[in-house]
């Protein structure tokens, strides 16, 4: 159990870091399209993360139960923002830290539940065909919902889900892969052990693909929703194709309900949560022009006349901006604060999801 635990918990740090690394790359594919992202460290970085991360978690399947390995996978909810916070020195707020309370404690509430799992043992042809005709209707339900999503965040939530059972299932087949290669040794190299090897670099480079499309919804609620829907996908594989069965009774039912109501909770917490900012000490002091504070800015046409004479960031053009739209932004000194929160170069293209949430859409505030 020992060595489960800590291959475990290993692969959970590694994959936290290859997180932090690849909203890294989709904000950098965000603000400057995708061509040059494979010159990036960022994208390698989160690239060999990974690959240790499936290292270390395909050792722990090994040797532990597929919902045991999974459990532990919660550890990334909670490495991941606080990498993420002192990569970028950045504060957590106190709702992201509500958020990942709740997560963490209702995953855990789900899969405390699940104790009872069996050993490993691997899946018979007609049980491998169940895992792979369940794991493809789901992923193309949330394919579906992510491409006629039209919010940002709905959208990466769906990806996120898909990416999450593309990885259970993903733990599923390796789990199987390795057992079989061990007890008919891999100089033999059952034809199956093939076929499944085969299904699991699909499903693990798919997985790849859907969480880096929903980091770009922000780092905590789709690594959330990733780290909830993993372990939960390995228990309906464990009762639905496997025939696992967990004695729980009306207590545990309701317990269950219980932990899934507080994930639920976690998730639409850090959904709706951003990190605190970092700024400089001189941002926090609002410069003031003749006397007063500074006028914001709008994007509409009716801006105080005294706003386009002492502004420095005005918007070009005359219409209503959304979020995730790009604006051009001008300023009169170089390289100067753009409100407590961004700091911009001449002429550099901002994008409104930048600025934090209580600004009203199409509002920016400059400073001489």
């Amino acid at each position: 159990m020992f060595s489960v635990l800590t291959l475990g918990v290993a692969s959970a740090l590694a994959y936290a870091g290859a997180a932090v690394a690849q909203r890294a790359v989709a904000s950098y594919v965000s603000e400057r399209g995708r061509r040059g992202v494979l010159r990036g460290a960022a994208w390698w970085v989160s690239l060999l993360l990974n690959l240790l991360g499936a290292a270390l978690h395909t050792a722990a399947l090994r040797f532990g139960s597929l919902v045991a390995v999974q459990m532990l996978g919660v550890l990334t909810l909670v490495a991941a923002p606080l990498l993420s916070a002192t990569v970028l020195r950045r504060r957590m707020t106190g709702a992201q830290c509500s958020g990942i309370a709740f997560t963490v404690a209702g995953v855990a509430g789900l899969l405390f539940l699940t104790r009872s799992a069996q050993s490993s043992r691997t899946l018979a042809p007609s049980e491998t065909a169940g895992v792979v005709g369940l794991t493809v209707t789901v992923l193309a339900i949330c394919t579906v919902a992510a491409a006629v999503g039209r919010r940002t965040m709905t959208t990466s939530l769906w990806y996120a889900v898909a990416a999450g059972v593309a990885f259970g299932a993903a733990s599923a087949l390796t789990q199987t892969a390795v057992l079989k290669l061990t007890d008919d040794g891999a100089l033999r190299l059952p034809v199956s052990a093939v076929a499944l090897t085969i299904g699991v670099i699909c499903l693990a480079v798919g997985g790849l693909v859907l969480c880096q499309l929903a980091y770009r919804g922000g780092l905590e609620a789709p690594l959330a929703t990733m780290t909830l829907v993993n372990p939960v996908f390995a228990a309906v594989i464990g009762v639905v194709v496997l025939g696992d069965r967990y004695a729980t009774g009306i207590p545990g039912a309701l317990a269950g309900l219980a932990a899934a109501a507080a994930a639920g909770r976690g998730v639409f917490v850090l959904a709706h949560t951003r990190p605190e900012a970092h700024t400089r000490p001189e941002a926090r002091t609002r410069p003031e022009v003749h006397g007063r504070p500074e006028a914001p800015v709008r994007s509409e046409a009716h801006t105080h006349p005294e706003a386009h004479t002492h502004s420095a960031a005005t918007v070009p053009e005359r219409r209503r901006l959304s979020l995730g739209q790009p604006v051009e932004v001008h300023l009169d000194g170089g390289h100067e604060p753009l409100d407590e929160f961004l700091e911009v170069e001449r002429g550099k293209r901002l994008r409104l999801e930048d600025v934090p949430q209580h600004h009203e859409a199409g509002e920016l505030r400059g400073h001489q």
